[in-house]
Order: C-alpha cells, then sequence, then structure tokens
C-alpha cells in the first residue's frame, strides 16, 4: 500500500514541528509527505527547507489559499498512491498505527475516513454507523480537513475549486454525490492540537488574520 500524506503550513512553526514529529511517531507505515507552505513568515519555511526529513517540500512566496496549495500539491505527486490523505498541521497522533489503520480501511473499503477528531468546537454529528470488516465506522456528513484519507482514484479526476475555500466540504460532497460514505474509525482518535480554543487563544494574531481573510466575524 502506498501513501501519500499532503500538508499546508502558514505560519505556527510550533504545531508544525510537533504535529510532525507525532505523524512520524505514529504513522505505522511507510509513507510520502509531501508540505506546501503558504508564504510563512515567522521561520517554518526555513525549518521545512533545513530541518525537516521529507522529499517534497515547496515553498511559496505568499499565500495562495488552500484549495489552490492543494490543487498543485495533486499536480505534483510523484508516483502511483493507493490511498492519499490531507493531514493538517495541527492534527495530533495519539495512538500507534493511526495512519496505518485507517489506509487500510480505505483501501479496503473506498471510503473516505479518519481517526475520531477530539478538541472541536462543533464536532460532526453522528449519522448512523456501518462496518468495514470488524471495524465500527461513525458515519458523519462530512470528514474535516485535518486528516480526510481517500482512495487515490478520487483525485483522478477530481481537483479543488478555488473559490471556495471549504475544501473539506467540496471533496465530502462531490464524493457523497456518487455514493460515497464518509466515517470516522471509532477504535482511533486524534486531536486538534491543543483544542480548537486553545489554538485561538494562543495564535490570537493568526485567528484574527485567517477570519478576515475568509470574510468572517472573527470570535476572538
Amino acid at each position: 500500500m502506498n501513501v501519500a500524506v499532503l500538508t499546508l503550513t502558514r505560519d505556527r512553526l510550533e504545531y508544525t514541528q510537533h504535529c510532525f514529529a507525532k505523524l512520524a511517531e505514529y504513522a505505522g507505515c511507510e509513507y510520502d509527505h509531501y508540505v506546501y507552505d503558504n508564504g510563512s513568515s515567522d521561520g517554518t519555511a526555513m525549518w521545512l527547507a533545513k530541518e525537516f526529513r521529507a522529499k517534497h517540500v515547496t515553498l511559496g512566496v505568499e499565500n495562495i489559499g488552500i484549495p489552490a496549495a492543494m490543487n498543485f500539491l495533486l499536480d505534483s505527486l510523484l508516483g502511483t498512491y493507493d490511498v492519499i490523505v490531507t493531514f493538517d498541521n495541527d492534527c495530533e497522533l495519539v495512538q500507534s498505527d493511526t495512519l496505518k489503520t485507517v489506509c487500510e480501511l480505505v483501501d479496503e473499503s473506498g471510503q473516505l475516513l479518519s481517526p475520531r477528531i477530539l478538541g472541536l468546537q462543533n464536532p460532526p454529528a453522528s449519522q448512523g454507523e456501518f462496518w468495514i470488516g470488524q471495524s465500527r465506522i461513525v458515519d458523519i456528513p462530512q470528514i474535516g480537513g485535518i486528516f480526510l484519507a481517500a482512495p487515490a482514484y478520487l483525485y483522478d479526476t477530481f481537483r479543488y475549486d478555488t473559490r471556495d475555500e471549504r475544501e473539506d466540504v467540496q471533496v465530502c460532497w462531490h464524493w457523497r454525490a456518487r455514493g460515497g460514505r464518509c466515517g470516522y474509525v471509532d477504535e482511533l482518535e486524534a486531536w486538534h492540537y491543543e483544542t480548537t480554543d486553545g489554538q485561538m487563544a494562543r495564535y490570537v494574531d493568526y485567528t484574527r488574520r485567517k477570519y478576515a481573510e475568509l470574510g468572517l466575524p472573527c470570535p476572538v
């Protein structure tokens, strides 16, 4: 099973360092990590270029937005993959073999899957359950981009609409419209690192900039 992990970074270097280390520690399988930096100004780009042990790092000079950066990474994949995982730099893995287990279940079932993500302000409500072998899957309307594992063939034709920053909504609606399902693997959990509220409190300026760029009222 060949796995590609796609991550976008923009500032918050401490989060990138911590969560990349946890990914390597708890993945349980080999993976190719593709990273696009969206114009960081806090040392993230230098760390990625000099310290991060990955072959596939692109340093953007400005923020081109999540959909455009994701499309760039998808178009940059080298080789053939079975599963493609979008993995945010604030996703903290805490259980052994998390990446391996989720990707094996995706490869077996052809569905969109994620570990249960803890620490969210508004976690998605369950719509029931389904099973993949012996693994219980919590059926949810959509998976956040924090950790979203998909069969690679989904991206043979799908690319993100750069006019819509809700990239996770786009891909999940696209998948469900074609009869697919989305779910949390009940036996696994991961954290939105420091929780959503904790992130807002720690990175107030980052949060305000993010909401201003999206044209949304900022909660802090």
